[in-house]
């Protein structure tokens, strides 16, 4: 049996039928692409809702994966999809109007089909598929698909036209993460710092790299939650609180007192604040030069020990027994003994100087996580940083008052020494020349007098721009916001029944009591705030309120 067409005539018919199933193939696509759009787009156009409803990083990036997929399904069907040779003929006979020409040829050859006209049929076969070019299968685009995919495009375009509440969310949480970021750094720097220092015991800095190490573990496994990012750090506020011991201020308050006295017994300059390892220093030359003591000196030394043990029993129990003991030792005449006393003390000075410093490392862990709380708090807050600076220009500007301030305020509280002590040589000068009325007080502190001066005193103004009554510059003064003048408060009698006031005895007009306690306020403005500035070089005061303490003396500057 002879093959109705010889292979180099099928060969030749598969080699043109080529270029007309790519050209087939792109249409096949075209046509599935059109009908199967709006899924894509509708699925673009959920993503970008749900955008709408919950943020979404990168959402734009998300809408267009419904349609990444999409392509790529397209694609993949209009390359890997079977189109054998005789339906690629089928397809061009079809579309052509070949009345079946090449396909027949092709099933012809297939077949093994013997026929006398099988010649001819391969002539015209050939003949014919050299006259095709792919330019001559059309493409043909379906409209209407296209107008059902317009509107969930519409809808997509808008969405991600729009203005999208979830963006400052979005923005929020970058600023945040961005926040977490610099905050571990923060707390890395820390850790080294601490790491460094060699005045911490070995304890206290296992637990705070312990510490430190879990909250920055913690952090870098935050993406931008907020909240979530605060509960660490309070988390590990609350085990560094824990590690906190409110005595310790207390112990180094009172030894450092006990070191300012030591230094007036010593004759040499005081300091404003002597340093523990000043006090140590001073107990051992203190021990060292007993010997070198009249009785008469030890005597007093021994008095002015068993007072300053006294006074620091409450906060050292162990220093004030051993400065106890050298007292009792001095008395005895015993100085050797009282010399080991004082060795003993300053041994334990050396214990508060080490608590001290775990105290302050820990403090400023503490600080650190709670700056660290508010920087994330504020991250991303709109205006938060434009506050921030400007509420730390006000407070380095109030701080700069409050130290310009200083000198007039000890120029004022001698002027109000001098003042109380012209106030002590005259006592009972309430209300001079006027008579009092139904058993009211004429004591210096009530308030305004009655005087031609308004009495309208404000406590936040110096003291030389308020009025020029005898209150001035006391530590309580009224203030009327009105700034209205008025007749003075008093008390009257009780009404009669014929219309007179009455008097009964022992409520004649009498004198008021001179107030002791009537102090200038320039006085006693220096030591408050030379004890919260203390307070806020040890760390006692947290980092986010050290401002407000500053601009609140700052405010009260006399």
């Amino acid at each position: 049996m002879t093959q109705a067409i010889n292979p180099s005539t099928y060969q030749m018919l598969r080699r043109q039928l080529r270029p007309l199933s790519l050209k087939l193939r792109l249409s096949d696509g075209i046509v599935l692409a059109s009908r199967t759009l709006w899924m894509a787009l509708t699925g673009s156009a959920v993503v970008a809702a749900i955008g709408w409803i919950t943020p979404v990083p990168q959402l734009l990036w998300w809408v267009l994966a419904p349609i990444a997929l999409w392509l790529a399904v397209i694609a993949g069907i209009s390359a890997f999809r079977p189109l054998p040779p005789r339906r690629a003929a089928q397809r061009v006979d079809r579309i052509l109007n070949l009345r079946e020409r090449l396909s027949t040829a092709i099933e012809l050859y297939e077949t093994g089909a013997d026929s006398p006209l099988a010649p001819y049929q391969q002539a015209d076969a050939g003949a014919l598929a050299l006259q095709l070019h792919p330019r001559q299968i059309p493409i043909v685009v379906p409209r209407q698909p296209l107008l059902l995919a317009l509107l969930p495009a519409l809808v997509t375009v808008a969405l991600l036209t729009l203005p999208n509440p979830m963006n400052q969310i979005l923005a929020e949480r970058a600023a945040v993460a961005e926040m977490i970021e610099q905050v571990n750094q923060q707390l890395a720097e820390l850790e080294q710092e601490l790491a460094a220092r060699d005045d911490l015991t070995p304890e206290q800095r296992a637990e705070l790299e312990a510490i430190l190490r879990q909250l920055q573990a913690e952090l870098a496994r935050n993406p931008g939650d907020r909240q979530e990012a605060l509960a660490d750090l309070a988390q590990a506020e609350m085990r560094l609180r824990q590690q906190l011991n409110p005595q310790t201020d207390v112990r180094q308050a009172a030894l450092e007192q006990l070191a300012r006295r030591l230094e007036q017994l010593s004759n040499n300059p005081t300091s404003p604040r002597p340093t523990l390892d000043q006090l140590r220093q001073q107990l051992e030359n203190l021990a060292a030069s007993l010997d070198q003591m009249s009785a008469a000196e030890r005597e007093a030394l021994a008095q002015e020990l068993a007072q300053q043990a006294a006074q620091l029993a409450s906060a050292d129990r162990a220093t004030a027994q051993a400065l106890q003991d050298a007292a009792q030792a001095l008395e005895r005449g015993d100085t050797q003994a009282a010399a080991e006393a004082l060795q003993q003390a300053g041994q334990q000075v050396q214990n508060a100087q080490a608590a001290a410093a775990d105290q302050r490392a820990v403090q400023q862990a503490l600080s650190n996580t709670q700056a660290a709380r508010q920087q994330i708090a504020q991250a991303g807050q709109p205006g938060q940083g434009q506050q921030a600076q400007q509420g730390q220009g006000q407070a380095q500007q109030g701080q700069g008052q409050g130290q310009q301030g200083q000198g007039q305020a000890q120029q004022g509280q001698g002027q109000g020494q001098q003042g109380q002590q012209g106030q002590q040589g005259q006592p009972g000068q309430g209300q001079q020349g006027q008579p009092g009325q139904g058993g009211g007080s004429t004591a210096d502190n009530l308030g305004q007098q009655q005087s031609n001066v308004p009495g309208n005193v404000d406590p936040n103004r110096p003291s030389s721009q308020q009025g020029q009554g005898r209150n001035d510059g006391l530590v309580y003064q009224p203030f009327r916001p009105s700034g209205q003048t008025g007749d003075p408060d008093f008390i009257a009698g009780q009404q009669g029944s014929g219309g007179s006031s009455e008097v009964r005895p022992g409520q004649g007009q009498q004198g008021g009591l001179n107030n002791p306690s009537v102090i200038p306020y320039e006085q006693v403005f220096p030591e408050y705030q030379r004890t919260a500035t203390e307070a806020i070089d040890r760390g006692s005061v947290p980092i986010y309120l050290q401002d407000l303490v500053r601009e609140y003396f700052s405010r009260l500057e006399p």
